[in-house]
């Protein structure tokens, strides 16, 4: 019985565990998953959604920085054109890095920092910048490890979602370099600029360090592809392009994690990079493959509950014959295990009713009052026999049983065991 019991339980059990493990999976994708850039409230210095930025905006207010929003690169090209800027790029797979990163682009002196590039929108530009690795699923919150001193002054900061190659800053993932004229800081991660994460840590002061070094803020507030085509150059200025050699004043590039690191690198090194990420899985945004990977669980707990295989059963022929006293007992021990009382004595009620009819010459329809007027009984008898009684326990089903028996009994005199 203890067995019984426990079995009932475990099929009440697993479904709710099954249907537990895959809330919380999703509650924790979902805690995981990165906000999508194309939103236009990502990192959007007008806006006060948990993934905007208006908060660092005003705070760089309060400390003079004045903060001019742009939605395009062109737009950003010329807002920065006077010099004395920092350019912000919040979504660097959407702008143009390519031509942010031209000579003639931006003027020399500007701070350019990038909020999470990944390796195919570095690819895109002659900068000294390598992604090192892949992306992490969260973000880590990292002490800075670094002569810095924006991120010394800040501290521990949640920067640790992306890596980037001979950054010494926060375990890779603050990397400063100089080119071409250009100082240009990527970070590993949006979390130090979101408004639900700005307060966290030393988010807030590495951001703001970052981006009031300069009197003005440009801010490319970007969410869709931005990427202009260039003309393809022809076979002349192909032959004659010399390869990039540093600006001509012989100013060499150098990647720093603080003032003064030494570090010498060269465009080559883009070529050395890892490939580009496949962009048919770029297309699509990261829940739908969370969603399809929940989906996948779900029909392999599906299938686990079911302990069958998935499809329809396959009929198989049966090894040899089974004797019918033993089909007998397997079907009354399916029965007694799902407790139809009812449907077992409607089973033996049927069998009897078929046997007095046919020993008394009745049709197969016939009634209980025909039953009762052909065999001489009692109409109240025969139908409390055949249709009235209903067991409530195995004690009522087997004393029913036995009155349905000695009733085909004394009717057809038939002495077998069954009805």
């Amino acid at each position: 019985m203890t067995t019984r019991r426990d079995r009932r339980w475990l099929r009440v059990a697993i479904p709710f565990a099954v249907l537990v493990t895959l809330i919380t999976g999703t509650l924790l994708v979902h805690a995981a998953e990165q906000p999508d850039p194309a939103d236009a409230d990502f990192l959007s210095p007008a806006s006060s959604a948990g993934i905007g930025s208006s908060k660092l905006a005003d705070r760089l207010r309060r400390r003079g920085v004045a903060v001019v929003r742009e939605t395009s690169t062109a737009g950003a090209l010329a807002a920065t054109s006077d010099g004395d800027a920092t350019l912000l790029v919040t979504t660097p797979g959407l702008a143009d890095l390519d031509r942010l990163s031209r000579f003639d682009g931006l003027p020399a002196g500007t701070r350019v920092v990038l909020v999470g590039p990944e390796q195919a929108a570095l690819a895109r530009t002659d900068w000294p910048i390598r992604q090192d690795g892949e992306h992490l699923w969260t973000t880590a919150v990292i002490d800075a490890g670094c002569a810095d001193p924006v991120a010394t002054a800040a501290g521990p900061a949640a920067v640790g979602r992306l890596r980037y190659a001979t950054a010494p800053c926060y375990a890779g993932a603050l990397l400063t370099t100089t080119w071409g004229g250009l100082t240009i800081t990527a970070v590993g991660a949006a979390d130090p600029f979101r408004n639900d994460r700005i307060d966290e840590h030393g988010n807030g002061a590495l951001a703001a360090g970052l981006l009031a070094r300069t009197s003005r803020v440009v801010w490319l507030d970007v969410h869709h592809r931005d990427v202009q085509p260039s003309p393809s150059p022809s076979p002349s200025s192909r032959s004659t392009e010399t390869p990039f050699a540093g600006p001509s004043t012989g100013q060499t590039p150098r990647e720093t994690g603080a003032p003064g690191d030494p570090g010498d690198a060269a465009p080559a090194d883009r070529a050395q990079g890892p490939d580009q990420p496949n962009p048919l899985a770029e297309a699509f945004p990261p829940a739908l493959w969370a969603t399809l990977a929940l989906l996948g669980l779900a029909l392999l707990a599906l299938a686990a509950a079911a302990a069958r295989r998935l499809g329809t059963p396959v009929a198989e022929p049966l090894p040899s014959r089974v004797p019918a006293d033993e089909t007998m007992l397997g079907h009354a021990r399916l029965y007694q295990r799902a407790h139809a009382r009812e449907e077992s004595l409607d089973i033996l009620r049927a069998a009897a009713r078929r046997r007095i009819t046919a020993h008394l010459g009745l049709p197969a329809g016939a009634t209980v009052e025909d039953i009762a007027e052909s065999a001489g009984y009692q109409v109240d008898d025969v139908r409390e026999v055949l249709a009235g009684f209903r067991p409530d326990n195995d004690a009522e089903l087997v004393s029913a049983a036995n009155a349905v028996q000695h009733l085909v009994r004394e009717i057809t005199g038939f002495e077998g065991d069954q009805p």
